[in-house]
């Protein structure tokens, strides 16, 4: 997906066409702490009241006017500490300032996060009747170590809604491997920036989500979560920093991994309504892995090109590793290609694509800089120009994985691949 607006419709159109998915936000308090959001990796913290009752005040000073009253053995979260005082959440979302000798802290980052490489398969069902991807999970159970079922959404109000994925996760889980449930802002048939915008600029939604999402781990045995919130107004890059931070909060204390789908970048826009709100170095030290999806370097809605090629791939780790260290860096890898047309191109997995190549008796070229395949046909009197990813492509992309040390790999998604990657990535990475 590639940093403009247009590439983000144009990603959303082949989310669209694979065939996945067939008012007021409740409070205009943003419960925005003012203050950077860029924190050390020591916080969020976990805290709680060591005296029988605690005043909570609008700014770091004794003088400083009191916003409420909290009582001992109340737990909090802790943003910052500044001149003595500390930036806590009660657990009714008020956002305020109480004395640091009144508060018993504790570290919440996860020490559950471990160090084996993760070879990761997002799975999502386009119908009823769809059994590809859990053909390739079955298939593939052997290589894959970690399953992400594209299973749930929020929306505007911070509530969680979705369906367990009961077949593939009774399989993953069989097989001993990570189950990460994921949440995206998909309303109707689009990652809805208005949605997104009105549950991020709410403190009480930002609540509800938060919650929502720890409570719907809990109950179903997920390991954690993958954040996949597309379309995010540049605007609201501040209160995305903020969720991830409120989020960590919640979920480390309880041995439950963070993690996000990223929009893959090679500089930082801050305008751009695809990437800008993702602000890398404020979110690194909330997400346990960041899954940087490298794909879309050309899209449906632009020139013919590689979906990722070598050289982009490469400068894409490069900016992320300014900014994440190697260990949390899974990187996204896309399973499918486009067939460009009359300047527009559609999303062919790869068995639509093999059938093509038999159907035209063509031949794929192989482009040696940008190191992936490539070929054109003619239809109906119109030329046809696709580029997609196969094994070799895929191998070259997992061989630069483990060049830079990272942490592994996620492929988008299981069914739409070449069935031999697999046993590449592992025997690469593994």
């Amino acid at each position: 997906m590639s940093g403009s607006l247009l590439t983000t419709i144009f990603a959303l159109i082949f989310y669209l066409t694979s065939g996945i998915f067939g008012g007021d936000s409740g409070s205009k308090s943003s419960g925005l702490p003012k203050t950077s959001l860029s924190q050390s990796s020591l916080y969020p913290r976990t805290g709680t009241i060591s005296s029988k009752q605690v005043n909570i005040r609008s700014n770091a000073s004794t003088s400083a006017t009191i916003i409420g009253a909290v009582t001992q053995g109340t737990q909090l979260t802790v943003y910052e500490e500044k001149n003595g005082w500390m930036l806590v959440e009660t657990p009714d979302a008020k956002k305020g300032w109480v004395a640091k000798g009144l508060v018993n802290t504790k570290s919440v980052l996860n020490a559950a996060v471990g160090t084996g490489k993760v070879i990761a398969g997002y799975y999502a069902e386009s119908s009823l009747f769809d059994n590809s991807g859990y053909q390739a999970l079955a298939n593939n159970l052997a290589n894959i170590n970690t399953v992400i079922p594209f299973s749930y959404k929020v929306d505007q109000y911070g509530t969680i809604s979705g369906k367990y994925p009961t077949k593939a996760a009774s399989l993953a889980k069989s097989g001993g491997k990570n189950l990460i449930a994921l949440v995206n802002n998909i309303q109707g048939n689009n990652f809805n920036s208005n949605t997104i915008h009105r549950m991020l600029t709410s403190a009480t939604a930002r609540s509800k989500a938060v919650n929502g999402i720890l409570r719907m781990l809990l109950e179903n045995g997920y390991r954690g979560v993958n954040i996949d919130f597309e379309n995010v107004p540049a605007k609201d890059r501040l209160y995305l920093t903020a969720f991830f931070r409120e989020l960590a909060a919640a979920l480390r204390p309880k041995g439950l991994l963070v993690t996000a789908s990223v929009p893959a970048k090679t500089y930082d826009d801050q305008k751009s309504d695809h990437s800008g709100a993702y602000n890398y170095q404020g979110i690194a030290p909330y997400l346990d892995q960041v899954i940087i999806m490298a794909y879309d370097e050309h899209y449906a809605g632009g020139p013919a090109g590689p979906v990722a090629s070598y050289p982009w791939f490469e400068k894409v780790i490069t900016y992320s590793k300014r900014y994440f260290p190697a260990s949390k860096i899974v990187m996204g890898i896309a399973g499918y290609g486009y067939d460009w047309s009359n300047r527009s191109g559609k999303a062919r997995n790869n068995a639509a694509i093999e059938s093509l190549i038999a159907k035209y008796k063509v031949t794929p070229k192989w482009h040696p800089t940008y190191r992936v395949p490539y070929f054109t046909y003619r239809s109906w009197g119109v030329n046809h120009e696709v580029w997609y990813e196969n094994l070799h492509s895929t191998a070259a992309k997992v061989n630069l994985v483990k060049k830079h040390n990272l942490r592994g790999v996620a492929v988008w998604r299981l069914g739409y691949e070449d069935p031999a990657i697999w046993k590449v990535i592992r025997q690469t990475l593994l």
